[in-house]
C-alpha cells in the first residue's frame, strides 16, 4: 500500500506493483563481496549481519554509518518498469521504537541518470516528520517520489539501478547502541486508478488556486 498527498490536501491509499533493486522481496540476498562500509559501520563497533528479512546493523558506538552496495557487479541489476515513480524503504527498529527520537536514514539509487539521495530524518513519535515516512511501531517507511530525471531515464527504457547507498545517523536517540533491519528497498509502479484520482487533485487544487487569485 502507498499514501500519495498532494498540494489540495488529497491523500490517496492504494496498492502498487514493487519492483526490488536486487530482485528479491528482501534485501536477503546481499553478496559482502560487493558491499562497502563507511564510517562507524567500517570499524568494530558495528555488525552487519545478512539476514532473511534483509541486512541488520548493530551499533555499538553510536556513530553515523553507511554503505554502498554495488547491485551490477553483483549480478542483480533489474531492468526498471517504465512506470516506476516511487521509492520505498522499509526498515524494522530491533530494541525499543522510542528511543528514536531523530534519526537520519536517506538512501541513494544510482543509476543511468546519476546518483539521487533520497529520504531524510525522522523519529518515533516525532511530529516534525516528513509526510513521506511512517512509523507503525517498530516499522518504518519512507515512500519518496523519484525526481524527474531518473524518471526520465526510466522512461526511456533499459534503465537499473546499477547500486545503492543505506545510511544511519542517529542524531537524537536515547540509547547506547542501535540496532536495525533494512528490509527492503523497491520501486513501484501505481495502479492507474491511483494515478487517475493524483490527476484529479492537482486539477482541482489548480482551480481552487485560480479561484483564489481571482477573487
Amino acid at each position: 500500500m502507498i499514501a500519495l498527498a498532494v498540494a489540495g490536501g488529497l491523500v490517496i491509499t492504494s496498492s502498487a506493483r514493487a519492483q526490488a533493486v536486487t530482485g528479491t522481496p528482501y534485501l536477503s540476498n546481499l553478496n559482502p563481496t560487493y558491499l562497502t562500509l563507511y564510517a562507524d559501520w567500517a570499524t568494530p563497533d558495528a555488525t552487519i549481519n545478512i539476514l532473511p528479512t534483509g541486512m541488520q546493523v548493530i551499533d555499538n558506538g553510536p556513530a553515523y554509518g553507511s554503505c554502498y552496495y554495488d547491485a551490477w557487479d553483483a549480478g542483480q541489476s533489474q531492468t526498471l518498469n517504465t512506470g516506476d515513480l516511487f521509492a520505498v524503504l522499509t526498515f524494522t527498529v530491533n530494541d525499543v521504537p522510542a528511543n528514536y527520537i531523530w534519526v537520519g536514514t536517506p538512501f541513494i539509487l544510482g543509476d543511468n541518470y546519476g546518483a539521487v539521495t533520497y529520504g531524510s530524518y525522522s523519529g518515533s513519535g516525532n511530529g516534525g516528520n516528513p509526510s513521506t515516512v511512517t512509523w507503525n511501531g517498530d516499522v518504518v517507511t519512507w515512500t519518496v517520489p523519484l525526481v524527474a530525471g531518473q524518471v526520465a531515464a526510466i522512461q526511456a527504457g533499459n534503465d537499473t539501478i546499477y547500486g545503492f547507498n543505506l545510511e544511519f545517523d542517529p542524531a537524537v536517540l536515547t540509547a547506547g547502541s542501535y540496532n536495525v533491519t533494512f528490509n527492503s528497498l523497491v520501486l513501484e509502479v501505481p495502479e492507474p486508478t491511483t494515478l487517475a484520482l493524483l490527476a484529479l487533485g492537482v486539477t482541482g487544487f489548480v482551480i481552487a488556486r485560480r479561484r483564489i487569485s481571482v477573487s
